[in-house]
């Protein structure tokens, strides 16, 4: 269980700092993210830590210009061996003045990186690239891109193509004590140019001369990043915990059952993943699973990884590293697609009828990549694709998890067949008879936790916010048709699954929790489709499904539809009826709902109480959670914690 975070009237948030390791640690310079509430750090206000010096570098405000996120800069105080230090932020006068300056920290620590690049069919090609000269260039010709900027820490991101579609970027970060920091990124994702393909790759990195990191020759599939974090003064073993449950209550994430807590035998599976040799290395899966199509209930399906939920729940340092390489992992999915001309990743404002889909192009209306992906070992599939990065960056600030979350979001997208019936284009709809309803659930969870947590004013924010938008409005005009469609027992989201006969109650919970995520962020067209989703979510577990079996309410499978007449089936009897003619209902057990599909259920309801504080689903709710369905025991929830939101306090 995570140690407490101090509260007081007036602060922003509170932190603990735990020394993981044995021995005591000096005062560093460390950075982490943070969130508040609407009006309690207006613009131009400092912060400060106690006595503690600090820095904030707001990404994103309120309406009235006061902070709502930031990477937070501070100073540690001495911390004992294994003890930890409790801190709380406060707004404290004027934002401090004055920046670290990069260049002298880079004459005093030169860094070097070397390179053998290989591209596929190509003779190598050696790039020996000096930090310091290229920032100075790069300073001079003003191509420096500022991520922080202040009294305690200075961070640039610079970026160049080495070879063909292989990018180098690299997160330059000077600190007040004189030390370097170092994102250094291969990111072979280069898209929609004349020239692209799989890189061989040898790399080394130098400090004053000496060799401090090594790996290779790797191959580095198109469409993949990797990248290595190095520092000047040594790894910072230090675990930020955070108020989660502030976060939770400003929206930013769901209302997760912080008590009793993950099952430990999680946290021992992840330091002994974590032991292993190659975790994390470059182009490391990590523990996720390559092949994404595979099917059943994997901790890597929910409203988020089971080990980001971990993570959020125990704030155990095991758990952040265990889930933060899973966030290093995301960059091996082939699904970074960055297109030069803009700068970001692809969007279908660039190319309407993208597809990104091997079948994209160019024999059909589709506009294809240029360079297909190729065998990478990795199969993303957007009904089965795990959250990987948004929480990584909430809680980090790091620039490389925001390009992480982009790039996922940008795939929800453009893999997406963009024909008038499904994505229709570049208006972005991801909901609706051309996709499964669980491929739209976690599509619209990448695209929306993207628009809300994305940079005021900068691009992808924009775009996301407007796919958001077309794919709320696509739903306010479709609802009605629905309803009248689906009779009494409305309220399930249509989508392609099976031979289009039956329905899965647990993608529609897959649907629901991202709703009500939406709605969570602000987007008022969300709380009209979690309360039309609520009417099938509650009602099918209570009497006021007249005719109908609770226990089917959360089966496998329910029969909607009669393809014989080529109708919807307009009553909860009728539903009943058709899904014992089919052999899929539970009777008075639970045989046809074996696994979690009671947990997704109490998770879609929690989240729609949390929304909308129905009574209905209140109701529903109670029901199952004492029902005695499969894995609803607090030991079985704890096993797949992603899934264990609960209702927060009655209004």
């Amino acid at each position: 269980m995570a140690p407490p975070v101090p509260r007081a009237p007036g602060a922003l948030t509170g932190v603990v700092l735990e020394n993981t390791t044995h021995h005591a640690l000096p005062p560093r310079l460390i950075t982490f993210a943070a969130m508040f509430a609407d009006g309690a750090l207006p613009r131009g206000t400092g912060i400060s830590a106690g006595a503690l010096p600090a820095q904030a570098d707001v990404k994103l405000r309120y309406p009235d210009g006061s902070a709502k996120f930031a990477v937070i800069t501070l100073q540690t105080p001495p911390i004992a061996a294994a003890a930890n230090a409790s801190l709380l932020l406060r707004a404290n006068g004027r934002a401090a003045r004055g920046t670290v300056a990069i260049a002298p920290a880079l004459a005093a620590h030169p860094i070097t990186i070397k390179a053998v690049i290989t591209p596929k069919g190509g003779t190598p090609q050696t790039f020996t690239i000096d930090l310091s000269r290229w920032y100075r260039r790069a300073q001079a010709a003003d191509r420096l891109s500022t991520w922080l900027q202040g009294p305690l820490a200075h961070q640039v991101r610079l970026s160049r193509t080495l070879a063909s579609s292989l990018r180098l970027v690299v997160d330059l970060t000077a600190y007040r004590s004189g030390a370097i920091g170092a994102d250094i990124q291969f990111d072979n994702d280069r898209a929609m140019t004349s020239s692209g393909g799989a890189m061989r790759e040898t790399v080394s990195i130098s400090l004053g001369g000496k060799t401090i990191y090594r790996v290779g020759p790797l191959t580095e599939h198109q469409y993949q990043d990797w990248h290595v974090v190095l520092r000047t003064d040594g790894r910072v073993p230090i675990n930020v915990v955070h108020d989660i449950a502030a976060l939770e209550r400003l929206g930013a994430i769901p209302h997760y059952a912080l008590h009793p807590g993950a099952a430990p035998s999680l946290l021992v599976g992840y330091r002994r993943a974590i032991m292993q040799p190659g975790w994390d290395a470059p182009l490391a899966a990590d523990g996720v699973t390559q092949y994404m199509p595979t099917t059943g209930g994997r901790g890597s399906i929910g409203p988020t990884t089971r080990a980001n939920a971990v993570w959020l729940i125990s704030q155990n340092p095991i758990a952040a590293e265990y889930a933060i390489g899973q966030a290093d992992a995301a960059g091996a999915v082939p699904w970074h697609m960055w297109y030069p001309k803009a700068g970001n990743f692809l969007t279908t404002a660039d190319f309407p009828n993208i597809w990104t889909d091997p079948r994209g192009g160019p024999h059909s209306y589709t506009t294809g990549l240029t360079q297909q992906v190729g065998n990478t070992g990795w199969t993303p599939d957007a009904s089965h694709q795990p959250d990987l990065a948004y929480i990584p960056y909430l809680l980090t600030g790091r620039r490389y998890y925001l390009d992480q979350l982009n790039a996922q979001a940008s795939f929800a997208e453009t893999d997406f067949w963009p024909a008038a019936q499904a994505r229709n284009g570049g208006e972005g709809i991801v909901v609706g008879s051309g996709n499964q309803v669980r491929g739209a659930a976690w599509d619209l969870r990448e695209i929306a936790e993207a628009a809300y947590i994305n940079p005021d004013h900068s691009t992808m924010r924009r775009y996301f916010a407007r796919m958001v938008a077309n794919n709320l409005d696509f739903l306010r005009r479709k609802i009605p048709i629905w309803q009248v469609r689906e009779g009494e027992a409305y309220g399930y989201v249509p989508g392609a699954y099976g031979n289009g006969a039956s329905m899965a109650p647990w993608q529609q919970d897959f649907f629901a929790t991202t709703m009500s995520r939406l709605a969570r962020f602000g987007e008022q067209g969300a709380r009209v489709v979690v309360r039309w989703q609520t009417h099938f979510l509650a009602n099918s577990l209570l009497p006021l499904a007249r005719g109908f079996n609770p226990h089917d309410g959360i089966a496998y499978n329910l029969a909607t539809y009669d393809p014989s007449t080529h109708q919807y089936f307009t009553s909860w009897a009728a539903i009943r009826r058709a899904t014992e003619r089919g052999g899929q209902a539970n009777g008075t057990g639970w045989s046809h709902s074996q696994g979690y599909y009671a947990q997704t259920r109490l998770a879609a309801l929690a989240g729609i109480i949390n929304t909308t504080h129905s009574a209905r689903a209140r109701a529903a709710y109670h029901w199952l959670d004492h029902a005695n369905a499969p894995e609803t025991s607090p030991e079985a929830r704890a096993e797949q914690p992603q899934y264990w939101i609960v209702p927060g306090r009655a209004p």
